[in-house]
């Protein structure tokens, strides 16, 4: 052979498929996964040197095969490699384009404590794709949860998303986690008294860190709220003071549940080092429904498992704070923050600009119930029941809006009402699912006389020069028999 030339190793599935291991891309519990010579194929090997647990899991990764993972965005296991020698693995499908969160996460950690430049955090996307890489991880695992299943083995490691920043794809590998509720390890070695554990370091619950409890869908919630606040803050909940400024122990007894987690309401023992923070401070990414969810699960769920958001909850929270976001016009930033108006400003908190009152729209969402207004002694007013679904317009962007509100269980899936397009000339509506509309002014505070409503059933530009102080009421009209309950949007024109 010649020198420099690296001999290439082969392994070959129970099918005859010969793959060449091209690269180490993403490690789990059980072994190593690598890209292969074919585009969207991964093998994982394992790295366990024990052959008995070898089959061991070789038997779960065959149960797995079985298994109804169909519409999810896992990478399922589609052969086994044959067994030659030491070679145990599989073969699985991955869309080509991704990396695994774990890279994006250092660097943009590495950068922050180095520099203290947060540049990486937005020139991957800020925080909209952060929050939205989230929404999409929430609701796969807790679709994955509604079967019956719980992953197993969550970190930054096996979750996978799109390269190009202006995606946000989200996949994960390392599936031969996944368990019916309850799985111990194929690696760990069992102490006595305890199961045999799988966790990543850091993100592990602390009834499994402490070998009190095998994995399962609420040690999932768990690790997924750490995964969250990692990405959206670079901190881990539950290194702070204490751990930076202390011994491996000190970390050990954090991982363990032993410490208060850094942003504790009482108990700030372990909180970051006011004069040396690092990251990004929770409130700047976290909103009060967001925040709650992760005060649940690190101070009465580290206790307390069940008193954990679930996955259902995650997803729910993400996806309305997502579609709330504002996007500075600052031409040097760019950054998407969360919409928080402060003596009738909007800030932006990562450069200071200020928003102008004419770069966005704010949607609220109502339902509109005609039946009422039969009553007797019925108010107008009654007729119409705030979801509480609101959503932001920003200039120079497409939105649709949907027969459900963001959020929702049906909200992926629901029937495209309208397409919105915002732009400095002002705002144009078009049908999409409707097959017409309803539109018309309303003062700020009053309520709408729908009598006063005009339709139109085609593209529609409406002109900035309009804006006063009023509402803009649109109402999508579907092809239902004699609707007797409504969406209608109320834009702060």
């Amino acid at each position: 052979m010649a020198s420099g030339q690296t001999k290439k190793r082969i392994v070959t599935d129970t099918f005859g498929q010969d793959f060449e291991l091209v690269k180490k891309i993403g490690h789990g519990g059980q072994g190593v996964v690598c890209s292969t010579q074919i585009d969207n194929v991964l093998v994982k090997m394992s790295t366990q040197p024990d052959k008995n647990k070898k089959r061991k899991w070789l038997e779960h990764v065959h149960w797995l095969m079985r298994q109804p993972l169909e519409q999810l965005n896992i990478a399922k296991p589609f052969s086994r490699i044959a067994m030659k020698g030491n070679n145990f693995g599989y073969a699985m499908e991955l869309m080509d384009g991704l990396i695994p969160l774990e890279k994006v996460m250092n660097e943009t950690e590495e950068l922050i404590d180095s520099e203290g430049s947060i540049d990486h955090y937005l020139y991957t996307g800020g925080l909209k794709r952060r929050m939205t890489i989230l929404a999409k991880l929430a609701r796969t695992l807790s679709d994955l949860h509604a079967r019956g299943l719980a992953y197993g083995d969550l970190s930054p490691a096996n979750i996978f998303v799109s390269e190009n920043a202006d995606y946000s794809e989200v996949w994960l590998i390392d599936c031969d986690n996944i368990c019916v509720n309850q799985r111990e390890s194929f690696d760990s070695v069992e102490q006595e008294g305890q199961a045999g554990r799988i966790f990543s370091p850091g993100f592990g619950a602390p009834e499994v860190v402490n070998g009190d409890s095998l994995v399962s869908s609420l040690t999932d919630a768990w690790s997924f709220a750490v995964v969250a606040m990692k990405l959206l803050t670079t901190n881990h909940p539950f290194i702070g003071e204490v751990v930076e400024n202390g011994t491996p122990e000190d970390e050990e007894r954090a991982f363990a549940g032993e410490l208060p987690w850094i942003y504790h309401p009482t108990d700030h023992s372990n909180a970051l080092d006011e004069d040396d923070p690092k990251g990004i401070p929770l409130e700047l990414v976290a909103l009060n429904p967001l925040y709650n969810l992760f005060e649940q699960c690190f101070n009465a769920g580290k206790d307390e498992p069940l008193a954990r958001p679930s996955l259902a909850e995650w997803a729910e929270v993400l996806e309305k704070l997502t579609h709330m976001l504002v996007k500075c016009q600052n031409s040097e930033c760019h950054a998407s923050f969360n919409y928080v108006v402060r003596d009738r400003k909007l800030e932006c908190p990562f450069c200071d600009s200020l928003m102008g009152g004419r770069q966005i729209l704010y949607i609220r969402n109502y339902l509109y119930d005609e039946s009422i207004t039969a009553l007797e002694n019925a108010d107008v007013r009654d007729a119409y029941i705030n979801t509480g679904c609101n959503q932001t317009l920003n200039i120079g962007e497409t939105i649709v809006i949907k027969n459900s509100c963001p959020g929702s269980l049906y909200w992926p899936e629901s029937q495209e009402l309208l397409s919105l397009s915002f732009s400095k000339e002002g705002l144009e509506i078009t049908p999409i699912g409707a097959k017409s509309f309803e539109m018309g002014f309303a003062d700020f505070r009053s309520e709408l006389d729908k009598h006063k409503l005009q339709t139109f059933n085609s593209k529609t530009p409406i002109s900035a020069s309009t804006r006063a102080n009023r509402w803009l009421i649109i109402v999508p009209i579907v092809d239902t028999p004699e609707p007797q309950i409504a969406n209608l949007f109320r834009l702060r024109w």
